[in-house]
């Protein structure tokens, strides 16, 4: 009990002396709270078959040397670390010694900052295998709604610097420059014009500096060569898979990989997750639906998602797997206040375009662009532009005829572009509500804006544990009680 003190004329609380013997001290049970996170991550990962998700050491056979720690203690280490914040090894490892809940966790073990951070880099498969896992009990436990999912992505930093990232620009620029340094070095020694002992000592250091430079031009030189086998545009030293990915800020461009979310709308959930190392969204939109779809085990779906992910051969390729998508258009101006596109009114019957004036624009021919779309292509007639009163208004000074291209899978984009003029700003709404908040909790709350790790395989496990943290402590939060989801981990290891 705690006792009360003076301190000139004033009483404080005081506790016990720090000597004081007890004669029954309390167990380390006693220290964890019931209702405490950290006996929902024991319980859960006790549900888990390890050596089938495909953790290392996770088979129980005997091996020579000093027992290997099990996967499952150091499995259950890093969810408590990730959802405390809490990621370096050495700040685990630190924990193992301190933290009564991390004590009672690992049954007092303390593995070393390396062991730690070994398990993480020599599991990645099995990492992103246990949040897909997550997933699954969280449908089991019916917290999705399986109707609407919002896509979103952000940038977040690599291990690697900006400098260590090497584009076609930057090697032409700099192979430039070292090929005309090295020319006046070369003229400088040509010179000779210094007394012979100062000449002499004076041309040997500039033939080391010379050295230096070739050498650092065979470097650039062999970047170069890489790129241009590899058919790559950027080339990192310290990371292989980092990128310089462009952003609009006042930063620059960021150094590091580009994550996607796919979020429910029930409980915002995420229910997919992945990291890329592509610049922009235009190529994810369908790969990350269809992940959500079969994570959710629907039959049909919608998603939305903010303009960057806007990509016609996206829109298609949802249609095709039953899901209907909400991509927000970008609103582009008509170029020189001329006719655009919209303004032509297509005729399926004739298969023809009228313009504005009520002309024709017949079928001419078919096209292939670069990215493998088939386009027909629709030419007025010069007689009815020559005549026309809105010639002004359609045609540039020296055109004699407009020309359209339609995609022979238009039909797509026209269903699309209808739902958004009839339902899109509702959609947009919930887009915002529902995709923005798990990764501003991720970069905001818990601090994590770059990763640990190198390698794409492994930033993506890094992710993963992210993604899993945000997702158990809203389970968390959304079950009534402890007791339902330990009652639950119980009857699925039955």
């Amino acid at each position: 009990m705690a006792s009360e003190g003076r301190h000139m004329g004033r009483r404080y609380k005081e506790g016990p002396s720090r000597h004081q013997l007890l004669l029954m001290p309390p167990s380390i049970e006693e220290y964890v709270d019931v209702d405490s996170k950290v006996r929902a991550i024991d319980v859960y990962v006790s549900t888990l078959d390890l050596e089938k998700l495909g953790f290392q050491n996770a088979g129980g056979e005997l091996s020579a040397g000093q027992p290997a720690f099990e996967p499952a203690a150091l499995l259950k280490l890093y969810l408590w670390g990730y959802l405390n914040r809490t990621r370096s090894s050495r700040r685990l490892e630190r924990e193992t010694y301190r933290n009564l809940e991390v004590i009672w966790l690992l049954n007092q073990l303390h593995p070393s900052y390396k062991t730690i951070a070994d398990f993480r880099k020599n599991n990645p498969t099995a990492l992103k295998a246990v949040n897909k896992d997550f997933i699954l009990l969280c449908r089991e436990l019916s917290l999705f709604g399986a109707e609407l999912v919002a896509i979103d992505s952000a940038f977040m930093e690599g291990n690697a610097s900006k400098a260590s990232i090497q584009t076609r620009t930057k090697l032409k620029r700099l192979q430039a420059k070292l090929e005309a340094d090295i020319e006046a070095w070369h003229t400088t020694l040509a010179q000779g014009d210094r007394q012979e002992a100062q000449a002499a000592q004076d041309e040997e250091a500039m033939q080391d500096k010379l050295a230096r430079l070739k050498r650092h031009l065979q470097h650039c030189q062999q970047d170069m060569e890489h790129l241009e086998a590899s058919g790559e545009t950027q080339l990192s030293r310290t990371d292989p898979d980092a990128r310089l990915l462009n952003k609009k800020t006042d930063k620059g461009p960021t150094a590091g990989f580009n994550v996607q979310c796919a979020v429910d709308s029930q409980h915002g959930l995420i229910i997919a997750s992945d990291v890329v190392n592509d610049g922009n969204d235009q190529n994810q939109l369908a790969r990350m639906a269809l992940q959500a779809k079969e994570n959710l085990g629907t039959k049909n779906l919608e998603v939305v998602a903010d303009s960057s992910y806007y990509n016609q051969l996206e829109l298609k390729a949802c249609e095709d797997a039953d899901i209907t998508p909400f991509v927000a258009i970008s609103q582009r101006g008509k170029h020189d206040g001329r006719f655009g596109r919209e303004d032509f009114i297509y005729d399926p019957d004739s298969d023809c375009y009228r313009c504005p004036a009520g002309n024709v624009l017949k079928f001419s021919c078919m096209g292939k662009t670069n990215n493998g779309k088939q386009m027909r292509r629709y030419i007025s007639s010069r007689t009815d532009c020559k005549s026309c009163p809105l010639r002004g208004q359609c045609l540039k000074e020296k055109s004699n005829r407009r020309q359209l291209q339609r995609w022979e899978h238009e039909e797509v984009v026209e269903r699309h572009q209808q739902r958004m003029e009839t339902e899109g700003e509702a959609y947009m709404k919930q887009r915002a509500a529902l995709a923005e908040h798990p990764l501003g909790t991720i970069k905001m709350w818990a601090g994590w804006t770059h990763f640990l790790c190198r390698g794409l395989d492994k930033v993506r496990a890094e992710f993963s544990l992210m993604t899993l943290s945000y997702n158990f402590t809203r389970v968390l939060n959304i079950l009534p009680d402890l007791e339902r989801f330990r009652e639950y981990c119980e009857k699925r290891v039955a």
